[in-house]
């Protein structure tokens, strides 16, 4: 069945992705030396001081460049094969039990920060962290605990046959917990130095991995040479209520991410609330940045299955609002086999170029580009002020001192306005684009609230749990509530990101309007440093949806028994109260989180604006100085002729 996959794949090198990037490292290198010899053109020109410090940070960012791609994917997908056929190596073990898998990085050695090729530190959660952990795992199976021993005592307790069916992960997180206990609990909080071969010990033992909170493994391959730092998440269906958070983080900050569903596997329920989630974001991003890997399709039998297969997985992001996804269908397997074995032909028969080629002109070309074009820009700013200061320098001498004078009132009317920036007008504007933004949170997560319904008071669910009915309509009902928080609060995230969007438009718009308005004063040849878009905080939502009104004896008033409930109209009434009853909690929590990200990102915004005004103000002192040192004769204009040839040259082809 391999023969035909080879259809599918590029013709490269067995090396892999790493190996396909071919001179990458070199080339940035090679960029961030221009860089650094462009920034030493400019020492002892203190009014290029600005410029100099910028292609001094983006030369060092060159030269220590990382890309960090995020791998996501559902317990059983095939996320760890899939990287290890990435790497080219067995780095990482088979991941454990969904509930117990911590966060592993494959990253590249740094032996002068004394982590050298093969040393893993382990992170080990707090005990407040476990703490949290335990109790959330415990109220999920309706047993509450108060404090950690509590917690340890209920758990040495329960039974499996107490637990039900979508209880199941939770109760074997705990056991895992209980089993582990002695020997890893005198390291919680700490940072644990281990050996490679220990690594897969913290990463794939359950009694181990659920004390782990990351793992940073320092491994040498062409990956990490290439400055790739690979994240392997945990599963989708994780139990862990704080991977919400942290997956979160990595879909926003990560410059690559890649989603893993195995061959003719069904989606989950937590893989499509994942998916929905990145069709939520996806166009928040200035460039695409996700990739669709469906693992082991050497299993089917022809090309046609297999087209099925990937129609049937894009027809499922495209209900998830993800739209024209790359797709990429390979085995990990082989992919790896032939790269151990150095198999030219298995490798390419694998499918797994076709993705490591696109992945290599994203990540290695698309990205890298972009950071160049960026410290080229630099270089072609000092090079225009050099050339602005010889032309003021060639005027005739009383032309040259009467724009000396002008420049310096131009300079203090531009000082002042800059001075009286007020960002009140802005701060308006995003508080009533948070409170539009959230407004739409609630609609959107009512309109799910049918489908969410049905999941928690499902047929299969009161069928396969043995506790009396109370117990399983309170049970159901708290599973309807977390399912309604955790849309509404991955809604709000979502939200965040096109907030920050606001924000970072607000302040670019700012910056034209200034620039625009001191050139009118009388310098028109000041511009601004290209504006980098801001890396702001998302702020922590800590929130659940609270309905202390819905009680067990008012729940079990619409439930008379089995046929009654599902066949009559026991059920559909229930949903009606329900759906009415949580208008008012879900307008609270709205209204909470609307109250929150205003004041978070106010204050980001308002700082963010004083901020560029600091450096506006920094940069027009420096442009001015140096024009006037220009028209008063006081810089070399053989020397400045020099510079600005040597600064052109420097400038990438």
């Amino acid at each position: 069945s391999l023969a035909w996959l080879a259809q599918q794949a590029g013709r490269g090198p067995a090396g892999g992705a790493a190996l396909a990037a071919g001179g990458h490292r070199g080339r940035l290198r090679e960029a961030a030396a221009r860089l650094n010899a462009a920034a030493q053109e400019l020492d002892g020109l203190a009014a290029l001081q600005s410029i100099r410090r910028s292609l001094q940070e983006k030369a060092e960012r060159l030269a220590n460049n990382r890309f960090t791609v995020a791998l996501f994917g559902a317990f059983s997908a095939g996320k760890s094969s899939f990287a290890n056929a990435l790497i080219g190596e067995r780095v990482l073990p088979v991941s454990p039990n969904p509930t117990t898998a911590a966060i592993n990085k494959i990253m590249p050695p740094d032996p002068e920060a004394g982590w050298p090729h093969g040393t893993a530190r382990v992170r080990m959660k707090s005990r407040d962290r476990l703490t949290s952990d335990l109790l959330y795992s415990l109220e999920v199976l309706g047993v509450p605990a108060g404090s950690l021993a509590d917690a340890l005592e209920i758990i040495r307790r329960l039974k499996a046959d107490q637990v039900p069916g979508k209880g199941k992960p939770h109760y074997a997180f705990l056991k895992a917990v209980e089993k582990g206990w002695d020997e890893m609990s005198p390291s919680l909080g700490q940072d644990l130095r281990v050996t490679a071969d220990q690594f897969g010990d913290y990463a794939a033992d359950e009694a181990r991995s659920c004390f782990v909170e990351l793992i940073e493994l320092y491994y040498a391959n062409p990956l990490t040479e290439q400055g790739v730092v690979l994240v392997d998440t945990p599963g989708a269906d994780s139990i862990n209520a704080r991977h919400t958070g942290v997956a979160f983080e990595y879909i926003k900050n990560a410059d690559a991410i890649l989603f893993v569903t195995y061959y003719n596997h069904a989606f989950s329920h937590a893989d499509k609330e994942f998916l929905l989630q990145l069709g939520r974001v996806k166009d928040s991003f200035e460039m695409d940045k996700m990739f669709f890997i469906v693992n082991a399709a050497d299993l089917a039998s022809s090309a046609e299955e297999l087209e099925g297969v990937v129609n049937h997985v894009e027809n499922n992001l495209l209900q998830h609002g993800i739209r024209q996804p790359r797709i990429y269908p390979l085995s990990s397997y082989y992919a790896l086999e032939g790269k151990l074995r150095k198999d030219e032909e298995t490798v390419s028969q694998s499918g797994i170029l076709r993705f490591e080629q696109e992945f290599v002109r994203f990540t290695f070309e698309e990205l890298t580009e972009m950071a160049i074009q960026a410290g080229d820009a630099d270089i072609r700013r000092a090079a225009e002020t050099l050339q602005r200061w010889m032309d003021s320098a060639r005027e005739d001498a009383a032309e040259r001192s009467r724009q000396a004078e002008a420049l310096r009132a131009s300079w203090a009317a531009g000082a002042s306005l800059l001075e009286r920036q007020d960002g009140d007008a802005d701060a308006r504007e995003l508080a009533k684009e948070i409170q539009e933004l959230l407004y739409y949170v609630k609609q959107r997560t009512q309109y799910r609230f049918g489908e969410l319904f049905n999941l928690a008071f499902n047929p299969s669910v009161f069928r396969e749990d043995g506790r009396d009915i109370k117990t399983v309509l309170q049970s159901a009902w708290e599973d309807l509530r977390r399912m309604i928080s955790f849309d509404l609060t991955q809604e709000v995230l979502a939200t965040t990101l096109r907030i920050e969007n606001k924000i970072n438009k607000l302040v670019r718009q700012s910056a034209v309007t200034w620039v625009a308005a001191i050139q009118e004063r009388g310098i028109p040849s000041f511009d601004a440093p290209d504006f980098e878009p801001m890396k702001l905080r998302t702020p922590e939502l800590s929130l659940s949806l609270e309905a202390e009104d819905i009680q067990i004896k008012w729940l079990a008033g619409y439930y008379k028994n089995p046929k009654h409930f599902f066949e009559g109209d026991g059920k559909a009434q229930l949903r009606r109260e329900l759906e009415s009853r949580l208008n008012g909690p879900m307008d609270r929590f709205v209204e909470a989180q609307t109250a929150l990200l205003a004041a978070a990102y106010e204050a980001q915004l308002r700082s963010a604006t004083v901020e560029l005004a600091d450096r506006l103000r920094q940069a027009l002192e420096e442009h001015v100085s140096g024009l006037i040192e220009a028209l008063e004769m006081k810089l070399d204009l053989h020397e400045l002729q020099a510079k600005h040839e040597r600064l052109l040259n420097r400038i990438g082809s």
